[in-house]
């Protein structure tokens, strides 16, 4: 019978190899528990993702913005009829939207709800600190070559405005009140009334100047994308006050470029009416 003890005295060559193995693999395990614990001080475990309102004001800066697309549709009777599509672009200020240039293209339709928006058709309205103008009909302009007049409210987008995106997620207090919705994943759902975005929102307000039906709620599902800003907003109203049966407008509103070089400016002068 071999004896272990009587053969590790007879190798100590091979004892030592076996020792210098061992302080070998003690040494690497050593080092990468300093490394994973400095890991962990930069990134701590459970650390909280940033908040998107912050995100957001960061981006806020004079000169920069986002751009946007949006496409409203009447959804009735398991029917989706799309009759307004919108792209655009805000300029930020130091306190949020500056300016706005949006370009509608609309579809004319008949019956039922479409007959109450007969004024709804493309064109374009630049918006400037509360001051637009537009080649929208208005009710005392009718467009001709694509030129523009000021639009006696001053509103975002003219009459066909009141049908595309009323929230604006690029302003810091709506985005707050959209983020106390339902959150699954990066989407954050809920309801928000008329009510409460006259009181949020200077877009809301730019874009439905008359205010609308302040009992109106709409249900809306707004996306993050993985930078925590805005990626995707969708919103559905009642089409007509009060009647359920005319079905609802929902407006899907994508964003992209956000903290671009952004630039608006009034019409050239020799396209003003």
């Amino acid at each position: 019978m071999i004896n272990f003890r009587q053969t590790l005295r007879s190798t100590p060559a091979l004892l030592e190899r076996e020792l210098m193995q061992r302080k070998i693999a003690v040494a690497v395990v050593a080092a990468m528990s300093v490394s994973i614990t400095g890991l962990m001080a930069a990134t701590p475990a459970g650390a909280a993702p940033a908040d998107p309102v912050k995100v957001l004001q960061g981006t806020l800066k004079p000169g920069k913005g986002v751009r946007f697309s949006d496409v409203t549709s009447l959804v009735a009777d398991s029917e989706t009829t799309t009759f307004l599509r919108r792209t655009g672009k805000w300029q930020f200020g130091k306190k949020g939207i500056a300016a706005s240039d949006i370009t509608a293209d609309a579809k004319r339709y008949s019956g039922g709800v479409f007959n109450r928006l007969y004024a709804v058709d493309g064109g374009r309205t630049i918006w400037i600190g509360g001051k637009s103008w537009t080649s929208h009909r208005t009710d005392v302009y009718t467009p001709e070559d694509g030129k523009f007049t000021k639009e006696p409210l001053g509103s975002t987008g003219a009459y066909t405005g009141t049908y595309g995106q009323l929230v604006n997620p690029a302003e810091p207090a709506t985005l707050k009140v959209l983020l106390k919705g339902e959150k699954k994943g990066r989407m954050y759902s809920g309801k928000i009334g008329y009510a409460t975005l006259a009181k949020v929102s200077p877009w809301f307000r730019a874009s439905l100047p008359f205010g609308g039906d302040a009992d109106t709620i709409l249900t809306y599902e707004l996306t993050l994308g993985a930078d925590n800003l805005p990626h995707k907003l969708v919103t559905s109203r009642q089409a007509v006050d009060n009647v359920p049966t005319d079905g609802r407008f929902k407006t899907v509103t994508s964003y992209t470029g956000w903290g671009s070089k952004v630039s608006v400016a009034p019409p050239p002068k020799d396209r003003m009416r």
